[in-house]
Formats: C-alpha cells, structure tokens, sequence
C-alpha cells in the first residue's frame, strides 16, 4: 500500500499535468468573420484563455481583442474592415414594425443572405486578401465559426490543418448530417422553429415542411453559391487547375463542433461524441460595477428593471410612438429604477427613476442583487446569463432565434412575452407587474439556475481541451462515423428493407402460383371425371 503521502503527490502532479498549458504552443488560425459583437465576445474568452496556455493566434475578425500586453507578441488580428453594414439593406427601424421575422421561411432566407454577404465581404477585405497572398504560412489547427459562412471552412484546406468549429446558434440537421446523424423530426424540432419535442401531427408535418425547405434551398443553391465564393477566394493562381474541396466535403471533414447548447433551453436530440455542448462560456465571475451604475441600481429597495436588446439592435432606433409607451410605463412604475442600454444622446423628459448607458457591463449587472427583471430582445447569450443569475426576464422578440428562446423559456415559466409592433402600455405595464410580483418566476428561474450550472466541467475549460485535443491528434477522424459518408438509404437500411421486401414479395408471388397452379389442376382432374362420366 502506498503511504499516504505518496499518493497526495501523485495527485498533484495528475492535476497540474491535466491543466498545464502545453509546454510547445500552437499555431491556430481562428475565423470569426460574422459581425455580430455578441458572438466575438464569446470567441474572446477562448481567444485569451489559448493565449494563457501558450498558444500562437492569429485571428480574422471584425473586431480587436481587448487583451494585455504581454500577449501581444503571440497574437495577430487581420481586421475586416470596414465591418458589414447590416442597415443597408435592414434598417434599423423595421425591426420594431415588422412581424415577418417570426415566420421560419423569412428567418431562413435573412441568415441565408447574411450568410453569403457577409462572407463575400469579408474575403473581400483588403486586409483579409493581402494575408491570404502571404506565403509560408503554417496552421495546426483552424478554429471557425459555424454561422452561415461556410465557404471559409476552406482555410482549413488552404493550410491543410484540422477544422474545429464553434456554433453559437445550436445545433442544426446539417450539423447533424455533417457528424452522420439523420435528424430525427418526429422530436427534434428545426431550429427556426417555436415547436417542443411533444409534437401533434399537424406540428410534426409543419416541422417536415421547414426542414425539408430549409435543406432543399441549403443543398441546391445556397451551397453552390458558397463553392463558388470558395472558387473564386481560395483557388491557387500558381495552380488553376487544382480541384478545391466542396463545401460539404468541409463540414464533413470538421474534427470537433463545439456548440453554445444547453439542456435547459434545448431539449435531449441525438449526437455524436465530437458534437460538445460549451453553453455558458462566456459567463465569468463578475467584475465590479462602474460606480455610477452601482450607486444608481442601489439607491432603490425594490429593485431595478434592466433594459438590453443587445449588441446589435439599438434602443435608441425604436419609433417615436413605442419609445413614448416605454417612458410612459417608468413613470407609472415609479417605486422601481430602471437601467436602459441606450445608444444616443439624453432623452427629453426621461423620468428621474430611469439611467441611460451607451454600453453597459450585462453580465457583471445581472450578477448584482438588486436586478428583479431584465427586460430582453431574447438572444441566446443574455438568456444564460440571465439564468446563471437567476433573474426573470420579460421577452421582446424581434428575429433570429429569439422568439424560439423566448416560447422555450417562457414555458419553463422564467418569464412573459409581448411583441414590440404596436405595442400599448397597458400590456408593457401589465406584464412587468406579473414578473416583479408573483414569485413564481423568481422560484423557477432559481431551479433553472441551479440546472444550468450543475455541469462537470467549466464549459471554458471544456472547449479549450477539446481544442488542444484536436492539436494534439492532427485532427480527430476517430471521433465521427462511417455513417458521415454512408448513402441515407444504406443509413436507414432502405436496401436491407428494400431486398427482404423482394424477397418476401417473390415468396407471395411463388405460393400464390403453387396454389393456383394446384387448384388448376384439381380443376383439370375434376372436368376430366365428368367427362369421363358422360
């Protein structure tokens, strides 16, 4: 037997060895091209956590790293500049009048289009093409997002490195497809949609219907628009007659997905050992608060409302007619503070119970005590962060994959929602009172709380291992199954089901011949005694 402390030691070094940095730093290319600052705020907190363990990065993004000095010498950042100008074609303003963006069909054909154009707009950047000219460059590993930019999976191919990608959307069928899982629709709603995994007919036939579309327009000219952008960016001028990989190829070739998936807003599916749920990433211990927000959000007993409807869609956009049902509500709710993420200037006649903030520290302000509400566009980030600390949420829809994450919480009984066009005070009002008022909410969202932090690791600490193990292994084709490359019919045994079907049909065909062929012949022996007869 081991004394005892033989066997501490051991320990010690069994933990420092698990979670020390390796000792050679690798070379990792990350891909975050998709301009939406709540998605790159995730990628910072893998981008810094690599860096701390040693690791060379150089990254494609929109936005610069807020990082310290000493890891400046091992990080590079190719800005795409200027960033995609989503107002263009979007203004801001429709998305407070519109109700189009609830229906799965107009939200597909929306990603689709921000899919293409923003990575033609990347691949255009003059940064980006002057870094893709530079020669001798050498990557262990390709880290992208998977968000509707598939063509620049290419880097992989272009450097010939592993690919793990990160999806902050949650999974999908085509990630399904990709790891060799057929999406089972009959329980595993599409993503776009409000459905749970208890369907009635009419919702699984309308869950076929969004799917089937969804991967009709994907495989037959969504995708082929992608290879082409591939073709045009990546192929080599020293060698034009190279034969690029297709896209699918690409996704199939993904060693490791690390997904922003957790079981309290999506329901038990189907997955493969390389698909990682990494949900509350980016959620940290908080910081302290700035002091003029700390004094403001303290000054009052009954708690402070929070208003943020994200990085993307500004407040300060609303119509002139909401805007005024809004501050028509803070002044019939005097008794609670309110702090507004609010882009532009003061507003005339702001009530005094109101605070307005062009940036706000979200996380680090839903961590404090005093917050009884967080009032929510309902993106998927703000959700966790809500639920990590255990506030209610009133949800205010407006595309993507927010009115999914509201109906799903919603259910879970966290929080109400009401939709911004025409919106009246008296229903604002009216479900702000409910949240605050009933405890129910509070109860509920405390029981999710203790659910999505009861995990067995730090999902941080999860998604760097799996990025360091795909290092380690030059990729990681152990982890998928032949199922990736299998014809469906040969996964859904179609062939065996088709051949045991001929079979038994040349079985029926072959007794029903002896039989009639018998019953012919007692027929013939029969007329032929009754000629005898005569």
């Amino acid at each position: 037997m081991k004394p005892l402390w033989l066997s501490a030691t051991v320990a010690i070094f069994t933990i420092l060895g698990a979670t020390t940095p390796c000792s050679e730093g690798a070379k990792i290319l990350l891909v975050s091209s998709f301009p939406g600052k709540s998605h790159w705020l995730t990628f910072e907190h893998v981008v810094k956590e690599l860096l701390e363990r040693g690791h060379e990065i150089t990254a494609v993004t929109n936005y610069r790293l807020k990082r310290s000095s000493n890891h400046t010498e091992r990080y590079r950042e190719v800005l795409i500049d200027p960033v995609f100008d989503f107002e263009n074609d979007l203004p801001m303003e429709s998305y407070y009048r519109t109700t189009s963006f609830t229906s799965p069909f107009y939200k597909l054909k929306i990603l689709w289009w921000l899919g293409l154009a923003t990575t033609r707009h990347a691949l255009e950047s003059n940064n980006v093409q002057q870094f893709m000219r530079e020669e001798g460059l050498r990557f262990d590993l390709v880290i992208a997002e998977q968000f509707a930019q598939e063509s620049l999976l290419m880097f992989g191919h272009k450097y010939r490195a592993p690919i793990v990608t990160i999806n902050t959307l949650g999974y999908t069928d085509y990630i399904d497809r990709s790891f060799g899982i057929i999406t089972p629709l009959s329980f595993v709603p599409h993503f776009f949609t409000e459905l749970t995994d208890e369907m009635n007919f009419y919702e699984r036939c309308y869950n076929v219907a969004v799917t089937v579309y969804d991967w009709f327009y994907r495989v037959f000219i969504y995708l082929p628009e992608h290879n082409a952008i591939a073709k045009k960016y990546f192929s080599e001028s020293k060698n034009p007659a190279e034969v690029l990989p297709s896209v699918e190829e690409l996704e199939r070739n993904v060693s490791v997905i690390l997904s922003n998936n957790h079981i309290i807003s999506f329901r038990p599916r189907p997955k493969m050992i390389g698909m990682v749920d990494i949900a509350g990433l980016h959620i940290r211990p908080p910081n302290d608060l700035p002091l003029d927000i700390k004094k403001f959000i303290e000054s009052t007993s009954r708690g402070t409302i929070y208003i943020n409807f994200g990085t993307f869609l500004r407040s300060s956009a609303m119509p002139i007619k909401t805007l005024e049902v809004f501050l028509q509500v803070f002044r019939n709710l005097p008794q609670y503070k309110f702090l507004w993420k609010w882009e532009s200037d003061e507003i005339p006649n702001l009530p005094s119970n109101v605070l307005l903030r062009k940036w706000i520290p979200q996380n680090d302000v839903l961590a404090h005590p005093s917050i009884k509400l967080f009032i929510t566009h309902g993106g998927i980030f703000g959700a966790q962060e809500a639920i990590r600390w255990g506030r209610p949420m009133l949800f205010v829809p407006f595309y993507g994959d927010q009115h999914g994450n509201a109906m799903k919480l919603q259910r879970a009984g966290i929080g109400l929602t009401m939709t911004i066009a025409n919106i009246t005070v008296e229903e604002f009002e009216g479900r702000v009172r409910r949240i605050v008022e009933n405890p129910n909410f509070q109860n509920d969202v405390n029981r999710l709380s203790k659910l999505f932090t009861d995990n067995p690791t730090d999902p941080l600490e999860e998604a760097i291992f799996w990025i360091e193990y795909v290092v380690r292994h030059r990729g990681a084709t152990h982890l998928k199954s032949a199922a990736v490359k299998m014809p469906w019919y040969q996964y859904l045994l179609l062939d065996i089901a088709a051949v045991a079907a001929g079979i038994l049909l040349t079985i029926i065909w072959l007794v029903r011949y002896l039989l009639i062929k018998a019953c012919g012949l007692k027929s013939d022996k029969k007329v032929s005694k009754k000629d005898k007869q005569l």
